[in-house]
């Protein structure tokens, strides 16, 4: 199990340690809540996940904290895992969760998710509504990629931080390599669209994509965070080094 410690607090050295794999899924669904909140449409009701990990359940999570989710469909090729977290899911948000019989009910998604460990892309192009908005969590390597060349070129690209994608997503430098795109491709990076610097979604029509590979001043804001809640509640056990 991966921890990461959160602060330790002078003079008598007590710290706080939290699980690193549930942190980084917290601030990932964090900032995909907030492109979703500032890209998607606002009448978003369907919602797509690819990969059903805890990458999932929070990305899931977050979109629906952002827009009125009706039904998931849920994409994954381990079928059990698939429907033991559509149970869960369900359950948890009052939604309808299903696991997708076709790649075709893609077309019925105003938000798509995708949080695979797939070095390929998970869908194809052709299966995308207009006007969906796309997360893309999943890959963080230069060769891997889950999201269709096709889709990124015809999609406006919102990331989290420009060097970084530009030195680890592959969904963004295979096409760029390529000459298909070039840097200007990228729209903004989502703090600039946030600070109404950048414009968002501006028609109904457009896909819009939110690409993250993740940056440690995400991490660091969700730490606090779930430091001060924890505090608050009364949660959490301290310990003394």
């Amino acid at each position: 199990m991966r921890w990461c410690c959160s602060t330790t607090l002078a003079p008598d050295a007590r710290s706080r340690f939290m699980e690193g794999e549930r942190l980084t899924a917290i601030r990932t669904a964090a900032a995909a809540g907030l492109a979703t909140e500032l890209l998607a449409r606002r009448d978003a009701s369907v919602a797509a996940i690819f990969g059903v990990g805890n990458q999932g359940r929070t990305q899931l999570e977050a979109v629906c904290a952002v827009r009125p989710i009706r039904q998931a469909f849920v994409f994954d090729p381990d079928l059990p895992r698939a429907a033991a977290f559509c149970c869960e899911m369900s359950g948890k948000l009052s939604i309808a969760v299903a696991v997708a019989d076709s790649p075709r009910v893609l077309m019925d998604a105003n938000v798509i998710c995708t949080a695979t460990t797939s070095p390929t892309p998970v869908f194809a192009h052709t299966d995308v509504k207009r006007g969906a908005h796309i997360n893309a969590i999943g890959a963080y390597k230069p060769a891997e990629r889950e999201i269709p060349e096709e889709t990124v070129c015809a999609s406006k690209v919102v990331v989290d931080q420009r060097a970084a994608c530009l030195a680890e997503a592959g969904d963004i430098l295979i096409p760029l390599k390529r000459g298909l795109i070039t840097v200007e491709h990228i729209h903004a990076e989502i703090g600039e669209v946030a600070a109404g610097l950048k414009p968002g979604r501006l028609s109904a029509d457009e896909i819009t994509l939110f690409k993250s590979v993740g940056n440690a001043v995400q991490d660091a804001a969700a730490a606090s965070r779930v430091l001060e809640n924890a505090t608050r509640l009364g949660l959490g056990t301290e310990v003394c080094l």
